[in-house]
């Protein structure tokens, strides 16, 4: 009965610690070298070593690290599987899978002291089986600097979230980006009298933020969705030159031919006019590179919108209106900031066009005068 018992408990201290150790199959002394820039390629089999916590099997190498190295490893190929580090048996940093995104496996860490440092590659699960390639880079450390204008910062995210600096030496539209490929970042600025903060603006779980800043310092906050996140990112400030026909007040009359830009303020929003004498073909768009453009015109009893009626997410109306006064709305999805182009090409209205023109406003007349004699009506 003893012998059973400690037996039982030898294992169930196995199974316990296998999620922060190596795992059995392999001795780190034997493990393969991994250098910088010098790719390997493996596959995990049947006879790869076997993690103690989920049956996964695993396939070890060792890195000889100086302290404070900044290191990016990569893990690419069929086999579905993560990155762990470790040193003398203790778990260093193990790669996070992001919702929303699919693909390579990318891991960044600093060396905290120097030495071998072992790097495991590990299964999903217990059937997952296939060959990978494994590439090991030496990163090169944000060196403290604010950004002056334009450029880019290349750090790595430790937990919380992390302060840079921007000056704005000169007047203007700025946009913003925060990417990873490991995590889902989060991005801020504040300062100057700007507070606004972004998860997903840019490409699938990136951050972007197109704002009109002044000359000034700006806190530019990067970090992670969700707790203890960690992983390489890059942010970047690109000022942007402004159109010389920009718009910049609501109440702007728009050209029944050609183009004008507007830079959408904080509450994503932009009012023009636009006055037809007669019936006439109409077509807008709403176009950007940095914002939803979403567009309604009202007038002369009409009421249109569009969201996505171009191309991607640009906004395009396209209609035969009547003669009259309209205002056209130009707005983003979630009150985004950014620089828009607004097209214009009004022709001469077909002779059905015009009719059916003329049919819908006689229509949109007769009910609104049935409208007025039921009110007075009821109120007799």
């Amino acid at each position: 009965m003893r012998l059973a018992a400690l037996t039982l408990a030898v294992a169930a201290a196995l199974v316990a610690g296998g999620c922060n150790r190596i795992g059995a199959g392999m001795d780190a002394g034997k493990a393969a070298s991994l250098e910088f820039d010098k790719p390997v390629s493996g596959e995990i089999t049947t006879r790869s070593g076997i993690n103690f916590n989920d049956g996964s099997h695993h396939q070890l190498y060792q890195i000889k690290l100086d302290d404070k190295d900044l290191v990016g490893l990569k893990l690419t190929g069929r086999l579905s599987g993560s990155i762990a580090v470790f040193n003398n048996g203790s778990l260093v940093s193990t790669s996070t899978t992001v919702y929303e995104r699919e693909g390579d496996v990318s891991l960044a860490f600093r060396a905290n002291g120097g030495g071998t440092y072992q790097v495991a590659v590990n299964a999903d699960g217990p059937s997952a089986f296939g060959p990978y390639r494994l590439r090991a880079e030496k990163l090169k450390p944000y060196d403290g600097k604010p950004l002056v204008g334009s450029g880019e910062i290349v750090d790595m995210l430790d937990g919380d979230a992390q302060d840079y600096t921007l000056q704005v030496e000169k007047e203007g539209l700025y946009e913003i980006r925060l990417v990873s490929d490991v995590f889902d970042p989060v991005l801020k600025v504040s300062g100057q009298g700007v507070d606004a903060e972004n998860d997903d603006g840019g490409d699938s779980t990136n951050s972007r933020l197109s704002l009109s800043l002044k000359p000034g310092k700006y806190t530019l906050s990067a970090r992670g969705l969700g707790d203890d996140v960690n992983g390489m990112f890059t942010l970047s400030a690109t000022r942007i030159e402004l159109p010389g026909n920009l718009v910049e007040r609501d109440g702007t009359p728009l050209p029944t031919s050609g183009s004008v830009y507007t830079m959408l303020d904080s509450e994503g929003r932009r009012r023009f006019l636009l006055t037809l004498d007669r019936a006439a073909d109409v077509r807008l768009d709403a176009i950007s590179s940095q914002v939803d453009t979403v567009l309604r015109v009202v007038g002369a009893n009409v009421e249109l919108s569009d969201d996505d009626g171009g191309n991607g997410t640009n906004a395009r109306l396209q209609e035969t209106l009547p003669a009259g006064h309209y205002t056209v709305d130009v707005t983003s999805l979630n009150n985004g900031a950014g620089l828009v182009e607004v097209r214009v090409q009004v022709d001469g209205a077909s002779a059905e066009g015009a009719a059916a023109s003329a049919a819908r406003a006689a229509a949109d007349a007769a009910a609104v005068a049935d409208d007025e004699a039921a009110v007075e009506a009821v109120s007799r």
